[in-house]
């Protein structure tokens, strides 16, 4: 039965229900600028490699900046933070979408892309250290998380419809656009919405070591596992565009994204409403294997009907896998290194997402989208062989 009690539990807190809905809008361009950038830089200029490399960049520099933004979070809170990273984040997309839209040469382009990621306000990462320091249970940090990843779902359910209604309206540059207006206007109401008072006090006294969390031995070893496995899903994510190019329909890439995070987002939740007996890194494997072999189903359909379908089965992992993810990180990081450990995290995932579009964009131009589908397969393969090295992790 799908028990919705642990989250009337949990949103019966109406300041954290406001928290948890305010932050969707300023993270939907987690969902739209890594394809928007895609499909307007091929566009623009007819080559997946540069949309590859453009992407990478962007997504790069989220992976640079996040733990120096942790840091400075965990030591001195996320006050006056939010607001100028906003401002200089709208600046740098706006440059970016300039110096495509003129063709200048790639460098020119690679900048403003690394100066947009390198910008982006830390939304996510401020909530879910919002979530370990607020006191909440056991059972509803489950939950809470499982509340997360059905948010960045959301993200990637909304943000490449709105992609697809950008290309309905003319161009993918207003994609690209919109994403930065998401950003100005909703990181304010996220900020306002009582989540600087709810992250909770700064841990001051604490001995704090130059390594911060990477000095523990469970978190490199889940980090290094979060690295492969995003990867995996950043070639998997790179194929769908490549897809629906392939034959005809590239508009309608967005509903591509939605097949895969619906289903996503459902198993999310139900996974939030358990309490699983395996250890946490037993869970993430069999997602990897569930993941593996959809990613071979997608490479393999012989029509649109049956690449969506295998985009369904394939999105029914990634819920439970990000939740159990963030849960397994969460338990293994010190308390005064909570925010940086999940910065950390956006790190090696962004890194690994980086990588996986840059890789993806080029066996796609070298051969096709099932030649990027069977890299991801095998990129989650590699994680499945690295999951067991994880500490093992029950009490959540």
């Amino acid at each position: 039965m799908f028990d919705l009690t642990p989250y009337r539990l949990l949103f019966a807190d109406r300041q954290l229900r406001r928290i948890v809905l305010s932050s969707i809008v300023p993270r939907l361009p987690i969902g739209m600028n890594a394809l928007g950038l895609t499909l307007f830089v091929q566009a623009s200029s007819g080559s997946f490699a540069r949309a590859g490399w453009v992407s990478g960049a962007y997504i790069a520099a989220l992976a640079v900046q996040a733990p120096l933004l942790g840091r400075l979070v965990d030591q001195r809170g996320p006050h006056g933070m939010l607001g100028p990273l906003t401002a200089l984040h709208v600046l740098a997309m706006l440059a970016l979408v300039g110096a495509v839209a003129a063709q200048l040469a790639l460098p020119w382009v690679l900048l403003a892309a690394f100066a947009s990621g390198l910008s982006f306000p830390p939304v996510a990462m401020v909530l879910r250290a919002t979530y370990r320091k607020a006191g909440l249970s056991a059972a509803m940090v489950q939950s809470a998380f499982a509340v997360d990843s059905v948010v960045t779902e959301t993200c990637f359910i909304l943000g490449p419809l709105l992609v697809s209604l950008a290309l309905l309206a003319g161009s993918s540059a207003y994609a690209v656009l919109l994403a930065a207006a998401c950003a100005a206007v909703g990181v304010p109401l996220f900020a306002r919405s009582g989540v600087l008072q709810r992250w909770g006090q700064v841990e001051r006294e604490a001995q704090r070591h130059w390594l911060g969390p990477l000095r523990v031995d469970g978190v490199r070893r889940s980090l290094l596992l979060g690295l492969i496995m995003a990867v995996g899903i950043g070639l998997n994510e790179m194929a769908i565009p490549a897809f629906a190019t392939e034959h005809g329909i590239a508009s309608s890439v967005g509903w591509f994204y939605a097949a895969m995070s619906v289903p996503s987002a459902a198993a999310g939740l139900y996974y939030g409403t358990r309490r699983w007996r395996w250890p946490l890194n037993h869970q993430i494997l069999l997602t990897l294997g569930w993941l593996a072999i959809g990613s071979i189903a997608m490479a393999l359909a012989p029509s649109t009907g049956w690449f969506t379908l295998a985009c369904v089965g394939t999105g029914m992992a990634f819920g439970p896998m990000i939740t159990a993810l963030s849960l397994q990180l969460g338990a293994l990081s010190p308390r005064e290194y909570i925010t940086e450990a999940f910065t950390w995290n956006m790190t090696v995932f962004m890194a690994g997402l980086g990588l996986g579009f840059w890789l993806g964009g080029a066996l796609v131009q070298a051969g096709s989208f099932s030649t990027t589908l069977w890299a991801a397969a095998l990129a989650m393969c590699l994680a499945a062989l690295w999951c067991p090295m994880v500490p093992q992790v029950r009490e959540h």
